[in-house]
C-alpha cells in the first residue's frame, strides 16, 4: 500500500496520551528486562548508524537544537510497572531534560516526554516489531512510527517499510506498508528503501524517488572533502593558464624589443650613409 500525499493532509492530533491497557496476559507479556535486549546484528547495526547519521545531519540542516537525536534506549511508560518499556533503534525527542540523560526515560516524571518519531529496525524476532512494537508505541505516546524490516525481501509473508501515525482519535493507525516511499510528517522528509548488493537499506531523502538523500555525517565529508579538491584543481588550472599568458606576454615583449632593436639598428645605418 502506498502513502499517498494525501495522508500528510490529517490534522495534527489533538490527544496524544497513552491509553494504558496491558496486553492479553498482563504486563509482564511485555517485560522488557536488560538481557533481553539482545545485541544488533550486522545489518541491523549498519542501518541504524546510517539512519542516525542522516537523522543528526538532517537536524543540523533544519535547526532543530531542542530536539534529541538518539537510539538504544529505554522508554517506560507504567509507572507501576518500569520493565514494560521499549528500546527504539532511532528516535527524536524534543525538549529532553539536561544532561547527562537519564539511562532510561520514565515518561511519567516531569520534562521525560515520549519521542515523537520513531525507528525500529526489525531484528531475528521479527513478531515483537510487527505485532508488539505499534502497540506499545501506542500507549508511549510516539506520533509517528517506522518499521523496517531489510530481510522481508528473502522472508514471507513481511514487508520492507511499515508507516504507523496517529489518526485523529489519537490511535497509532498503520498507513503504509510495501516498498514504496514514504512521507513522514515528523521528518517532513521521504523514507525510502534502496536495494544494494548487501542487502537493503533505508535512507532519508528529500523527493520521493530517493535522488536527493540526506547524508550521513561520513558523506558530507566526502562530498565536501571532494568539493575542495575540485576547486583545488580549477584553482590550478587557472594558474596554469595564467603562467601559459605571462609566458606569452613575456615571449611576445621580447620579440618586440627584438624588433626595435633591429629598427634602431636600421636607422643608424641609414643615417650613417646619409652623412657620407
Amino acid at each position: 500500500m502506498h502513502l499517498s500525499q494525501a495522508c500528510n493532509d490529517h490534522p495534527r492530533v489533538v490527544d496524544n496520551s497513552p491509553r494504558l491497557r496491558p496486553p492479553e496476559g498482563g504486563w509482564a507479556a511485555w517485560y522488557l528486562r536488560d538481557e533481553d535486549d539482545v545485541g544488533e546484528g550486522t545489518e541491523q547495526g549498519i542501518t541504524v548508524r546510517t539512519l542516525l547519521s542522516a537523522l543528526r545531519e538532517l537536524a543540523r540542516e533544519r535547526g532543530w537544537a531542542r530536539t534529541l537525536v538518539a537510539g538504544d534506549q529505554f522508554f517506560a511508560w507504567v509507572e507501576h510497572e518500569p520493565l514494560v518499556r521499549i528500546s527504539p533503534d532511532v528516535y527524536l525527542l524534543d525538549d529532553p531534560p539536561a544532561q547527562p540523560y537519564p539511562g532510561m526515560w520514565r515518561t511519567w516524571l516531569p520534562g521525560q516526554a515520549a519521542p515523537r518519531f520513531a525507528v525500529e529496525v526489525v531484528s531475528e524476532d521479527w513478531a515483537k516489531d510487527y505485532v508488539h512494537a505499534p502497540r506499545k508505541y501506542e500507549q508511549l505516546g510516539t506520533r509517528e512510527l517506522v518499521v523496517f524490516d531489510p530481510e522481508a525481501g528473502r522472508r514471507r509473508g513481511r514487508v520492507a517499510l511499515q508507516l504507523f501515525r496517529r489518526d485523529p482519535d489519537g490511535a497509532l493507525v498503520r498507513l503504509a506498508a510495501g516498498d514504496a516511499p514514504v512521507h513522514s510528517r515528523e521528518l517532513d522528509a521521504w523514507l525510502v528503501v534502496q536495494r544494494e548488493p548487501g542487502g537493503a537499506r533505508l535512507r532519508i531523502a528529500r523527493d520521493p524517488a530517493g535522488r536527493e538523500l540526506v547524508p550521513t555525517t561520513e558523506e558530507r565529508a566526502l562530498a565536501l572533502e571532494a568539493q575542495l579538491r575540485a576547486q583545488a584543481q580549477l584553482r590550478e588550472q587557472a594558474s596554469a593558464v595564467l603562467q601559459a599568458r605571462e609566458a606569452t606576454i613575456q615571449a611576445r615583449d621580447a620579440t618586440i624589443d627584438e624588433l626595435r632593436a633591429t629598427v634602431a639598428a636600421l636607422n643608424a645605418t641609414l643615417q650613417a650613409r646619409e652623412s657620407t
